[in-house]
């Protein structure tokens, strides 16, 4: 089968976004089920950060969704330029607390405070790749510089 071109494949993307987000919007409802069957600390703390990743997923699909159908995503050098210093020394801040999170894991001999401090890590590495993806858009805008 061909793949789709243009509108239609816009379309195929929307229908498969809104699908997606049905399913996020069932993991929020789920989340806060098992949260309210139980009082244990780990897995309550567990459904919350489920809970709370699917609530930014689903925000992030409508973005994506709105993007294609009504408000196109734009970005001027001069936006990102007000923003820029302020969002490297984020990216430092983020690259710092990685080097911190990787000290505490690495002396760490507990399995379940372990397992927290890599997914930490991964969210903050998540964010670093976050703010390089920015630094990518900059440098198409500023292709020279």
């Amino acid at each position: 089968m061909a793949k789709a071109k243009g509108p239609e494949r816009t379309e195929r993307m929307i229908a498969a976004l809104r699908k997606w987000q049905e399913i996020e919007r069932k993991s929020i409802e789920h989340t806060a089920e098992i949260m309210e069957k139980t009082s244990n600390g780990l897995i309550r703390q567990l459904m919350e950060i489920i809970r709370n990743d699917s609530v930014q997923h689903h925000r992030v699909q409508q973005f994506i969704i709105d993007s294609l159908t009504t408000s196109p995503v734009t970005l001027t050098p001069e936006e990102l330029g007000e923003v820029w210093d302020e969002i490297v020394a984020h990216d430092e801040a983020e690259k710092e607390v990685i080097k911190i999170g990787e000290a505490v894991r690495d002396d760490c001999r507990f399995f379940v405070q372990k397992a927290l401090l890599d997914y930490l890590i991964l969210d903050e590495r998540k964010h670093d790749t976050l703010l390089e993806q920015l630094g990518e858009f900059k440098k198409k805008l500023y292709p020279s510089g």
